[in-house]
């Protein structure tokens, strides 16, 4: 991936240049800000570090596909850039075993990858990796679950503590029920143990 380094004065004219150097739009581009003082007129100092959405891409579908077929696995790929991530869907005939128990080999997989991007940019990069749609299908089941939970405990008054999850998933649950009446969320206990608490809000 080309890294693409700009240095000025301000921020705003360094991201407009930027962009009409490269001829793209800003959601085509992800990139970080440092801003710092310089000499002893402490000089303000904006440099902004970029990489390209497209060469992201390619970068992942090749990481990616290497990584399963050192598994032993084939694999389809299927890419779609978003405004603030990245999504890779994953099709093979050994979707058990690319998934692997509670999704934790694919999420081992997506780790890996935000942590070779991370290695070679210095740029954090929301990517979303999936296989057979399961990730949206548990999304779907831990929302049904959350708000069923959640009407129980604002009837009762009793709080439910939910399974254990990961930070994703804990997070959507608490993003779910952020607005509904009754109840709050608390997360407790250590990883890899930790789980949301839906308790009655008064």
């Amino acid at each position: 991936m080309k890294e693409y380094l700009y240095e000025g004065k301000n921020e705003e004219e360094l991201i407009l240049k930027m962009l009409n150097e490269l001829g793209v739009k800003e959601d085509e581009i992800l990139y970080v800000t440092k801003e710092e003082t310089v000499g002893l007129l402490k000089k303000k100092k904006v440099t902004i570090k970029a990489i390209l959405k497209t060469d992201v891409l390619e970068y992942s579908k090749k990481f990616v596909t290497d990584l399963v077929n050192a598994m032993g696995l084939d694999v389809k790929l299927e890419t779609k850039r978003g405004e603030n991530n990245i999504l890779i869907k994953l099709y093979s005939d050994n979707n058990p075993i690319l998934i692997g128990k509670n999704g934790r080999t694919l999420m081992s997989i997506q780790n890996i990858l935000h942590q070779s991007i991370y290695a070679k940019t210095g740029i954090h990069v929301n990517i979303l990796l999936d296989a057979s749609n399961y990730k949206e299908k548990k999304q779907k089941n831990i929302e049904y679950m959350a708000k069923k939970l959640a009407k129980e405990v604002a009837q009762t008054g009793i709080e439910i503590k939910m399974d254990s999850m990961n930070s994703y998933e804990r997070h959507l649950v608490h993003d779910v029920l952020s607005n509904y009446k009754g109840i709050k969320t608390e997360s407790e206990g250590e990883e890899p143990n930790r789980c949301v608490v839906i308790k009655p809000s008064k």
